[in-house]
């Protein structure tokens, strides 16, 4: 039920960006300065730490220590899995910017109408396309595949400009709507995996995909139950602006922490899961906000870590 209810994660933060950057004019060159400077650099630094995490727990027998040992081994490790599976994410969105530019001077020539074609044509490919496994991870080849999957997820940025830039007659009954969407899509989710994979007697993850239906409507709803929400409580907002500002490298650092907490046998299993899971959660964003907060204080930290 739990992972049910954050599929939105990775399509909300696509729709955000598309809220704030597909709505302003950019000259090319500062767009990437400024991007890529904080993406790009923390990421590089990134990679060769988990490189060095993932030879230190290789077994002491699997450990290459030839240079051209490590470096046949390094290769491989990118050509697999990116280094980390979770850096996929980290490539399609560097991929992504390269077009922001240029698909915001584009899209706001045109009319609420036009996207809104735009956006039907979007759901509708991605249901076409729902069979077609997408190559998210590894570099040994298959591009058309990748590029395919970062086209598919790069929709979401379209959408997220499309309701932000939608005018919202009752907010407040919207909201309401939105959150029983939201808990419906969570419903949905959560019972019709288990209903799935009940019947093909594995696990199904099909309602889990980012770009399944289920999950596109659940973003939206969210989207829409927080657009234009305020919180006036001055705590809130601070710790809503510390965990924004420390996000990224909380992302870069989380599956770091998770591993080396599964070396100490530290997993959702030690108890409930009731208890286990959100204590392993908030330990695990505990451990990382420490990781990139102690990582800034260190002279030119700020620029590496994340």
């Amino acid at each position: 039920m739990l992972d049910s209810a954050v599929r939105f994660a990775v399509p909300l933060f696509l729709m955000l960006s598309g809220a704030t950057l597909l709505a302003k004019e950019y000259r090319p060159g500062e767009f990437y300065k400024r991007r890529f400077s904080r993406v790009l650099v923390p990421f590089l630094f990134w990679i060769v730490v988990y490189w060095v995490y993932r030879w230190f727990v290789l077994l002491p027998r699997e450990q290459p220590h030839e240079m051209h040992a490590v470096l046949q081994w390094a290769a491989k490790l990118f050509l697999k899995e990116g280094v980390s599976k979770h850096f996929w994410y980290i490539y399609m969105i560097l991929f992504i910017y390269l077009f922001v530019p240029f698909l915001g001077k584009a899209i706001q020539k045109l009319s609420m109408s036009a996207v809104l074609s735009i956006l039907i044509l979007w759901a509708g490919l991605t249901f076409v396309c729902k069979g077609v496994p997408l190559n998210l991870y590894d570099w040994s080849g298959q591009y058309a595949s990748k590029l395919l999957g970062y086209f598919l997820h790069s929709g979401y940025l379209v959408l997220g400009y499309y309701l932000m830039k939608l005018p919202v007659v009752y907010p407040a009954k919207i909201r309401i709507w939105a959150a029983l969407v939201f808990i419906v899509s969570v419903a949905v989710s959560a019972g019709g995996t288990y209903f799935f994979s009940q019947s093909a007697h594995k696990l199904d993850l099909s309602l889990y995909g980012y770009l399944s239906v289920n999950t596109m409507i659940q973003s939206i709803a969210i989207f829409m139950w927080l657009k234009d929400s305020g919180i006036e409580n001055r705590l809130a907002n601070r710790f809503i602006e510390t965990v924004s500002n420390y996000s990224y490298g909380i992302y870069l650092a989380h599956i770091l922490v998770i591993g080396i907490f599964f070396q100490y046998n530290i997993f959702w299993t030690m108890a409930h899961p009731l208890i286990s899971v959100p204590a392993l959660i908030v330990l695990v964003l505990a451990c990382s906000f420490a990781i990139i907060y102690l990582l800034r204080k260190i002279p030119l930290g700020k620029y590496i870590a994340g």
